[in-house]
């Protein structure tokens, strides 16, 4: 168990070719009867067979407005972006940033499973499946990750690398890459149409330095590409995102 507190460099929608840094608190916990906290995300391992775990899962996935995706863990205030104000060109803001005149895609709590097995003791393919994502709670997502545990990299290291693929269905992709004709009439975008399919392939590495007993810094290095229909999206900027963060955490 541990929790922290760090910071995050990100795009500011995935897609986007402007960064933004905001401050992210991290959180992780695990009882012995099965009940897990990892970030914005909670779950329940059912299985006590080796090598295979599996479970019920729910997560937030954060708000997006023209200011950019939430990293809170509490759900953020809706209502019209602050980045449109007294005193400023409102043309302006919309050729410089593609999601003013979008809806806003409010945050939502998404209910799953996920299933995890481990092809050896340091390889290990993880797999989540979650319902409920958009504003019509219609948006489907499966994530599909192969992860290798260097576990004796260096004392007091860890480091895991792994490559993985997102799968959507039609709604979610229509949620965050399509561009309906209400929206190309307020925005800067045209309309567009996004299907089902691959979202995005991505590789990451995790780093753990435990500094003594107690404190340890964690951080993430994520590179993101685009594929498919959603690649396409007039919203898109962007095909390769990078995700950075760092954080010190204190264990319990």
């Amino acid at each position: 168990m541990y929790l922290g507190l760090g910071v995050l460099s990100r795009p500011l929608y995935e897609g986007a070719a402007n960064t933004k840094r905001v401050a992210v608190p991290v959180l992780q916990m695990q009882w012995s009867n099965g009940l897990f906290v990892a970030g914005m995300s909670a779950g329940l391992h059912m299985s006590n067979q080796y090598g295979h775990e599996f479970g019920p899962i729910i997560m937030l996935e954060p708000s997006r407005t023209p200011d950019g995706t939430s990293n809170a863990i509490q759900s953020p205030a809706y209502g019209h972006s602050s980045a449109v104000g007294p005193g400023l060109d409102e043309k302006s803001l919309r050729q410089n940033n593609r999601l003013v005149g979008m809806d806003n895609i409010h945050t939502r709590v998404l209910a799953g499973g996920f299933y995890n097995f481990h092809v050896s003791e340091n390889l290990c393919n993880t797999n989540t499946l979650v319902f409920g994502a958009g504003n019509n709670r219609q948006g489907i997502r499966l994530s599909s990750d192969l992860r290798y545990h260097f576990k004796d990299i260096a004392r007091h290291h860890q480091l895991i690398v792994g490559v993985g693929v997102n799968l959507v269905n039609k709604a979610y992709s229509n949620s965050y890459f399509g561009v309906t004709e209400v929206e190309a009439g307020r925005s800067i975008n045209p309309q567009f149409e996004s299907s089902a399919g691959i979202k995005n392939i991505h590789a990451e590495a995790f780093w753990n330095w435990n500094l003594n007993a107690s404190w340890l810094v964690t951080s993430k290095l994520s590179l993101s590409q685009l594929v498919g229909n959603a690649s396409k999206s007039p919203l898109v900027e962007r095909k390769t995102n990078v995700y950075v963060s760092t954080a010190l955490a204190y264990r319990f």
